[in-house]
C-alpha cells in the first residue's frame, strides 16, 4: 500500500512539476499545517497529499461588466495540493502545486511552534517578465503567512491550532455576452482578496511510514466582508530526500532490514565462493543466476530485501541470485536490489511465480494527462493539446517498455501471488536445481553469524 503511495505520488509529482515550470495560475488559498509541522527534524522528504472542500459565502453566479470585458464570477469549491517538505532541523522549506497554482513555503518549525509563509511563483518567475500592468509581479501576488502551535497527545495523536493572514485568490472567467466561455480551454482569472483567520487540526500515525489529519480553517474576507470555511483531509508518507524511481525506496527498506536481521547469516557476494568436492583449489562462484524470482519467507526478519505483502497472511521477497546447502538444509538469497548475499532455513521459504514488471499502462496515461495539461496552457489548443499527451504517454510508455530490463522495474504485486504452498519435499526438489557445488567459504572474514 505504502508503496503504491510512494509510486503513485511520484508520478503526480511530475505533473506538479510540469506545471510548476509553466507557473499557470496565481490564485492560491492557505496550504494545510500538520504535514509541514511534521517535517521537524527529519532527514527524510516529506510528500503530501491534500483535498479541501470550501463554503460559505462563495462569490459565484456575479457577472461583472467593464468597457471592454464581461467575467462571470464562478470561485472554486475544491482544491487538490501536492506538496514536498525538507527539513534542516528548525527551518523546512517546501515546493508543490494547490489545483494549478505553484507555490513555494518555507519557514520556522519545532515540536510545538511553527511560523511558515508562502507564495504563488506566477508572481515571482513569470509576472515580472510582463509589461502589462495587470499583469505584474504585486498586482497577481498570492501568499502569506501562518502562526501554528502544536500539541502532541500521546505517540499517535497530535492536535494543532492555526492563525493566518493571506491575499487569497479566486476565480472568474471571460464570457461572451449570452453566457460561454470565450476560450476553448478557459483560464481562470484571479479576484484577490485579503483574508484573516484560524483554525484547528487533529493528526494521526498511520502505520510505519505515512499519517494523515483532518483541519477545519475559517477565513474572514476582509475586502468583501465574506465568511468563508476549508475542511482539508491530509494525508503524508515519507521518502529519501533525493528518489530516483521505486528502486530507490526498495534500497531504503532493505537497509531498514538489516538491523531487524539480527539473526541472519550474511556476507557480501564478493565474498561467497565454493570449493568444488573434486578438487579443494577449484573454486567456483556458488550463486546461481536466475530471472528474477519470487521467494515466499515466514517472517520479516529472515531477510535483507524489501519486504512485500500480497495478501494479509504472504510475505514475499525478489532475487535473481540462489543457492541451496543441502548439508545445512538452508539457501543462499541475493538481495533484490543490493550486494548482500543472507541464509534462509528450507523450512522458513517457499518458492512463488517467477517477477512479473508493473502494468505500464496506468503510469502512461498519468503522463499523457500531464503533457495534455501542459500543452493546453501553452497553446490554449484542445485537439492540439491532447495530440501533445497522447505522444507524451506513448513515449513513456515506449521508452520504459523497450528502454530499461523490465526485471529492474517495480514489479507487479497481486492477491494471488505466492498464495500456492508446496510441500518440503517439492520445494527441496525445486532447490536441487540451484546447488552451491561444495562447502562454503568466506573470504576475507566478512561473514556474520548473528545467532
Amino acid at each position: 500500500m505504502m508503496q503504491k503511495f510512494k509510486t503513485t505520488f511520484f508520478h503526480l509529482g511530475l505533473i506538479a512539476l510540469a506545471l510548476f515550470l509553466a507557473s499557470c495560475s496565481s490564485i492560491m488559498r492557505p496550504p494545510p499545517a500538520a504535514a509541514y509541522m511534521d517535517s521537524y527534524k527529519r532527514d527524510q522528504a516529506i510528500n503530501n497529499i491534500a483535498f479541501s472542500y470550501y463554503a460559505g459565502q462563495l462569490d459565484n453566479g456575479y457577472h461583472e461588466h467593464t468597457s471592454d470585458s464581461h467575467t462571470s464570477h464562478a470561485e472554486w469549491w475544491g482544491d487538490a495540493t501536492f506538496a514536498r517538505y525538507i527539513s534542516g532541523s528548525y527551518f523546512t522549506f517546501g515546493w508543490g502545486l494547490q489545483s494549478l497554482t505553484p507555490f513555494l513555503q518555507a519557514g520556522f518549525v519545532s515540536p510545538y511552534v511553527g511560523l511558515t509563509g508562502w507564495t504563488g511563483t506566477y508572481s515571482l518567475f513569470f509576472a515580472p517578465l510582463s509589461k502589462s500592468d495587470d499583469k505584474m509581479a504585486i498586482a497577481n501576488y498570492s501568499g502569506g503567512g501562518m502562526l501554528i502551535e502544536q500539541i502532541p497527545l500521546n505517540d499517535k495523536w497530535k492536535i494543532g491550532l492555526t492563525q493566518h493572514i493571506s491575499r487569497n485568490g479566486r476565480e472568474r472567467y471571460y464570457v461572451y455576452e449570452d453566457g460561454y466561455k470565450i476560450e476553448q480551454m478557459p483560464k481562470s482569472r484571479p479576484k484577490f482578496y485579503t483574508e484573516a483567520g484560524g483554525g484547528f487540526y487533529v493528526s494521526r500515525t498511520m502505520g510505519e511510514n505515512s499519517k494523515i489529519s483532518l483541519e477545519f480553517r475559517y477565513g474572514r474576507d476582509l475586502d468583501e466582508k465574506r465568511n468563508r470555511f476549508a475542511i482539508t483531509l491530509d494525508i503524508w508518507g515519507f521518502s529519501s530526500l533525493i528518489p530516483v524511481g521505486g528502486n530507490d525506496v526498495m534500497r531504503k527498506e532493505a537497509n531498514k532490514n538489516l538491523e531487524k536481521a539480527k539473526h541472519l547469516k550474511t556476507t557480501s557476494i564478493d565474498s561467497l565462493q565454493t570449493t568444488s568436492q573434486t578438487s579443494d583449489s577449484n573454486k567456483i562462484d556458488s550463486l546461481h543466476t536466475i530471472k528474477r524470482q519470487w521467494i515466499r519467507i515466514a517472517d520479516s526478519s529472515q531477510t535483507v530485501s524489501y519486504i512485500f505483502k500480497p495478501a494479509d497472511s504472504v510475505l514475499a521477497v525478489t532475487t535473481k541470485g540462489i543457492c541451496y546447502d543441502e548439508s545445512a538444509n538452508a539457501v543462499w538469497l541475493k538481495q533484490d536490489y543490493g550486494k548482500m548475499v543472507y541464509q534462509v532455513s528450507v523450512d522458513s521459504m517457499d518458492y512463488c511465480q517467477l517477477m512479473e514488471r508493473k502494468n505500464l499502462l496506468g503510469s502512461s496515461i498519468l503522463e499523457g494527462v500531464l503533457g495534455t495539461l501542459l500543452a493546453g496552457m501553452i497553446t490554449g489548443n484542445l485537439p492540439a493539446s491532447i495530440a501533445i499527451g497522447a505522444s507524451f504517454g506513448t513515449g513513456f510508455w515506449a521508452i520504459f517498455n523497450f528502454g530499461f530490463d523490465p526485471e529492474e522495474l517495480t514489479p507487479k504485486v497481486y492477491p494471488e501471488l505466492c498464495s500456492e504452498k508446496h510441500t518440503k519435499e517439492q520445494i527441496i526438489e525445486w532447490l536441487k536445481q540451484y546447488p552451491c557445488g561444495g562447502d562454503l567459504l568466506i573470504k576475507n572474514a566478512p561473514y556474520r553469524d548473528r545467532n
